[in-house]
């Protein structure tokens, strides 16, 4: 059993593209096996739907509801995915020195059913799923989303300029480098934090950098290299020293602008798969191992770095061109499994189809704000990266044996991202959320809030919750005005309209009724079911109200799914007639497990 994952893959496109000849190889599973729409997670947020695909289980049971969760001691947010409890220490000379190694949970809960098959004799190989960190012990497993940077953030670049206007408001560090006349700079690679120092130093590394108008000549690491404009460097490997050992690493380098006013993006420090600080993979000699069959690869869990095109600090080509090199890690990474022919279930996820949809779908939509100038580039990622997926399919269809039964899915499609919903800010106007004095606005984290005297708050991409007493610190909703409460936002939030009279919300879900289970109690009061073309904004998604309601989305991220979970199925294809549809992405997870074979042939 072959399952192939396309992150985010859209059941209108793909129909409209295989009939149009564009996706011969998916038009091909169709016709000789089988396709339907495949309900999504409620909300349609990746790592929500992948969890239940894993677990065959509903946010109730596994536990992950958003991207983010909120602490209700605090109001503040954290990433659901994973979570690293640091080891206690003990201070000895100005050191402190740890004892013991911590510990790291995958916070989704339940047992995935690959790990099922491996405990019933079908051995699992598991390659980059979303939510698998750590890895779990089966066959083979490489870890997808969870995964973070030697910075243990879930991905921070570093761009180099002499433009004082550059910011990043996330994801991102911005280094002025003062350049002397003929082109020159020293300055440094900030990595990991000090591992025996409590005092937040980090660690660093020297680097040179010569610039010329279209190269520059970097020193890094004991090693030397011409990197041309606008090219990506080879993986190059790092190592931070802080006196009882090091940390290994690598980055990769891309020269976005030469003299006069040189700018030099790095990327994230992601974990050495040759010597990895990290548990990428189960069993851990399978990371070293892979990479001396395929080479260095990605290991951040989200490596396509999305905000730094969102913020302007990579351009375009550059971020299609690491689009292009972590599909092709993927597909190096699928064929070494499927050559090894040691396991009767590989299942291999391409978020790629995801990536460059969020970042180009103003190049298909006429109607967004951004699409009239929107680069050629722009306007064919999209049916680029779907031509690609097919490309992948049918060279995996080209190896399967008679026996060998594949499956395709996605997570959910995709929608329009045309106009950004400031929620806080509707709280705030119907009375629901209170600033302080002489507050306008917030910033995030409910900087300018009375949490005091404020009823409901939002936090997360779809998650609105009530400020309830016993529960939140400061709450201040009686158990008794609960019911009433959700009933009055859920009507107001049905009446929302934009200037033009279109609906900003479809629908609303109580997060009680949805999630039945034993982490109902973590789950929002109520999950937001935007309209197509709207979406929350980036700052309600971290407790900000800015001033407007409504504005246009003036980014490069044009396309999002956390809507209304009926207006964004994901795809299924089979290469063999099932008995009847699959219900839903949950619902996958017992049919593959009915359906994985039971011992393999030999090859």
């Amino acid at each position: 059993m072959i399952v192939l994952g396309f992150d985010g893959m859209d059941p209108e496109l793909v129909q409209r593209w295989m009939a149009s000849g564009e996706l011969p190889n998916f038009e091909a599973l169709r016709r000789e096996g089988y396709f339907q729409p495949l309900a999504t997670s409620n909300p349609p947020q990746s790592p929500v739907a992948w969890s239940s695909f894993a677990t065959g289980t509903g946010p109730g049971h596994h536990g992950i509801h958003d991207f983010l969760r909120r602490d209700p001691a605090t109001y503040l947010p954290d990433f659901s995915v994973a979570r690293f409890t640091p080891p206690r220490s003990v201070g000895l000379g100005g050191w402190q020195l740890p004892i013991g190694a911590g510990t790291l949970e995958n916070l989704r809960q339940g047992e995935s059913f690959w790990s099922q098959a491996q405990d019933a004799g079908q051995r699992a190989t598991v390659l980059r799923v979303p939510v698998t960190y750590p890895p779990e012990p089966v066959q083979r497993m490489l870890s997808g989303m969870g995964v973070p940077d030697l910075l243990g953030s879930q991905g921070t670049y570093t761009l180099y300029t002499t433009r004082r206007q550059a910011t990043a408001d996330s994801g991102g560090r911005i280094v002025h480098m003062p350049i002397d006349t003929n082109g020159q700079v020293e300055t440094i690679l900030e990595g990991p934090f000090h591992p025996l120092r409590s005092d937040g130093s980090a660690l660093g590394l020297p680097m040179a950098l010569q610039f010329s108008a279209d190269s520059v000549e970097v020193t890094l690491a004991d090693q030397r290299e011409t990197l041309p404009l606008g090219e990506w460097s080879d993986w190059w490997p790092v190592r931070f020293d802080h006196g009882l050992g090091s940390i290994p690493g690598m980055v990769r380098l891309r020269l976005i602008a030469g003299l006069p006013r040189p700018q030099l993006y790095v990327s994230p420090i992601h974990a050495d798969p040759v010597e990895p600080v990290l548990p990428l993979t189960s069993p851990a000699d399978y990371a070293p191992q892979l990479a001396e069959r395929i080479g260095r690869f990605h290991t951040l869990g989200m490596p396509e770095e999305t905000w730094s095109l969102n913020q302007g600090h990579l351009d375009e080509q550059g971020f299609l061109d690491m689009i292009a090199t972590t599909l092709a890690e993927g597909e190096a990474m699928l064929d070494d499994a499927l050559e090894a022919y040691d396991s009767e279930l590989v299942i291999k996820v391409f978020v790629q189809t995801d990536r460059v949809s969020h970042m180009f779908w103003r190049g298909l939509d006429p109607e967004h704000p951004l699409h009239a100038e929107s680069s050629q580039l722009a306007r064919e990622a999209i049916p680029w990266i779907y031509r690609e997926a097919d490309r992948i399919l049918g060279e995996v269809r080209g190896r399967m044996g008679p026996e060998d039964r594949l499956v395709v899915l996605s997570d959910h499609g995709f929608a329009p991202f045309r106009r950004a919903a400031h929620l806080n800010r509707w709280l705030i106007e119907n009375g629901w959320m209170m600033l302080k004095e002489g507050a306008s606005e917030s910033e995030p984290l409910f900087a300018q809030v009375d949490l005091g005297r404020t009823r409901a708050y939002a936090l997360g991409l779809n998650g609105l919750y009530l400020n309830q007493q016993g529960r939140e610190a400061r709450g201040i909703v009686a158990a008794d005005e609960r019911e009433d409460l959700l009933d009055e936002l859920s009507r107001g939030l049905a009446t929302w309209r934009d200037e033009d009279g279109s609906p900003v919300v479809s629908n609303t879900f109580l997060g009680q009724e949805i999630y039945p289970g034993p982490f109902q109690d973590q789950a929002p009061d109520l999950v937001i079911g935007y309209a197509s073309g709207y979406r929350a904004s980036w700052q309600t998604t971290l407790g900000g109200a800015p001033l407007p309601l409504l504005e246009n989305n003036l980014q490069p991220w044009s396309g999002d799914h956390c809507i209304d979970p009926a207006l964004v199925p994901g795809v299924l294809f089979l290469s063999f007639p099932p008995d009847e549809p699959v219900e839903d992405i949950a619902a996958l997870a017992h049919f593959l497990l009915k359906h994985t074979p039971e011992g393999l042939a030999s090859p």
